[in-house]
């Protein structure tokens, strides 16, 4: 059975890269905390403060992570006549991720 290599991006800028990880890191901390408050049977509306700002930097994440795709992988894909799949892909993407849309 032929193992397949996971496909990485091909460019992403170092800024966005370091931006994307910086929220990502953010919304783990936040995501600690809300663990550490609902331990501690904090307020329910500060939980729910917390929540909302893990789903803002995720949501950011993946708005970045998209507005990469469409500049790099689909603007090669189409150089390369493997626009149809990547459509294909990146709607079974969406798919899971209304929020994007």
């Amino acid at each position: 059975m032929a193992t397949t290599q996971p496909r990485r991006a091909r460019h992403v800028p170092p800024e966005r890269k370091t931006e994307m990880l910086n929220r990502l890191r953010s919304a783990r901390g936040h995501l600690d905390a809300v663990i550490r408050m609902v331990e501690e049977e904090s307020y329910c509306v500060d939980v729910i403060k917390q929540i909302s700002a893990i789903r803002a930097a995720l949501d950011r994440v993946g708005r970045m992570e998209l507005r990469n795709h469409f500049e790099h992988c689909f603007a090669e894909a189409i150089r390369t006549g493997e626009d149809e799949r990547v459509i294909r892909e990146l709607m079974d993407a969406l798919a899971f991720n209304k929020e994007l849309l």
